[in-house]
């Protein structure tokens, strides 16, 4: 899934989510709820959490393949919804939810805040006959979609079917019938995700921009905002400035970044940059709503911190496995203040430690770049 240099849209199956987002998200990623199609699996795969009047976070619950967070903001004749998650199906879900229980208005914009699978990958269900729905997006994110998706989605599928016959054989070998509960949930939707990966279409952004966009709409206006480089070359977030209401994408938000596809150095600033709005909540792309500036503070600092001592690592002439032995949870002075339990939140502290460890590398390949 990951490689030291870029994740790409929809390079990412089973056996590479299951082990490298579960690090880098924070065990957002988990083989724990079945699909939503499937009987028994749960009716709604979001939490919805308004952040204020018209404007909604749809904060994803744990499931087999990792679904980014969504937001909803409410127009006078439509919905603006944040993201697409990693198959029409999650996108499909969310909609249904949305209706029942937010509002009836039909979806009228998609924003695609990056390019990235868990993004991006459900843009197909907005674009069904007649839906009217138009995508929106950065022009680095749509061309970063475009590049290379056939290869990738070969790509995706190979590795799709690897995983579900290494589960198979490990099914076949179990002897807990709790292991075996959870590798039937692993086969039930690993088999339907990659059904729905071979019916695959790929549905680009029509309309992009290079810098920031503005819906005018007399219920709220709504601000598409690009503030640098950061999570990767096109971030965007959606700024609802009267309400206050702010979705981050993966620039922000409460789980340790994915920097493989990053530009480290430029993030920080972008981070300062997009906390100058004036929002009283945000909604990163995964984690929790966030209340205030606090968690992308920490955020900043971090990325800040890390990318520091990676450098002086480099410069000193230390090879990368023992940066990643060196750059610990209890070494950075970044994870104090609350930030580190923010991140483990009762998990196993392994857990954020080999995610550090993964960040440093990711690093280190983005510095080895120049």
């Amino acid at each position: 899934m990951l490689n030291a240099s870029r994740r790409g849209f929809l390079r990412t199956t089973l056996g590479s989510a299951w082990t490298g987002a579960t690090l880098l998200e924070q065990g957002v990623l988990r083989a724990a709820a079945a699909r939503s199609q499937a009987a028994g699996a749960p009716a709604d795969l979001f939490t919805i959490e308004k952040m204020g009047e018209g404007a909604w976070a749809a904060i994803s619950k744990p499931t087999t393949f990792i679904n980014c967070n969504g937001a909803i903001f409410e127009l006078s004749d439509g919905l603006l919804v944040v993201d697409s998650h990693s198959k029409p199906s999650a996108a499909a879900a969310l909609v249904a939810q949305v209706r029942r229980s937010v509002s009836p208005k039909p979806v009228r914009f998609l924003v695609n805040t990056h390019f990235h699978w868990d993004h991006a990958q459900g843009n197909s269900f907005y674009r069904q006959p007649g839906s009217g729905v138009k995508i929106i997006a950065s022009e680095a994110t749509r061309r970063l979609l475009a590049d290379g998706a056939a290869e990738r989605m070969k790509a995706a599928v190979e590795n799709a079917a690897k995983a579900l016959e290494a589960a198979r054989e490990k099914r076949a070998s179990a002897t807990a019938a709790e292991d075996r509960a959870r590798l039937d949930r692993t086969i039930a939707d690993t088999e339907a995700y990659l059904k729905e990966l071979r019916a695959f279409r790929l549905e680009l952004p029509d309309i992009t921009t290079r810098g920031d966009l503005t819906i005018h709409d007399r219920l709220q206006e709504l601000q598409i905002v690009f503030r640098g480089r950061g999570h990767t070359e096109g971030d965007i977030s959606v700024f609802s400035p009267s309400r206050k209401a702010l979705a981050a994408g993966d620039l922000a938000h409460g789980s340790l970044p994915f920097m493989g596809d990053g530009f480290p150095k430029d993030w920080p600033n972008t981070l300062g940059s997009l906390a100058q709005l004036e929002f009283a909540k945000f909604a990163g792309g995964h984690g929790g709503v966030q209340t205030g500036r606090v968690r992308m503070d920490q955020m900043r600092d971090y990325i800040q911190e890390l990318t520091w001592r990676v450098g002086e690592g480099m410069r000193a002439g230390r090879p990368l496995e023992q940066l990643r032995k060196d750059v610990t949870p209890e070494s950075l002075a970044s994870m104090r203040g609350g930030y580190l339990e923010a991140l483990t939140q009762g998990g196993p502290p392994e857990r954020l430690a080999a995610g550090i460890a993964s960040n440093v590398a990711q690093v280190h390949a983005k510095l080895l770049k120049g």
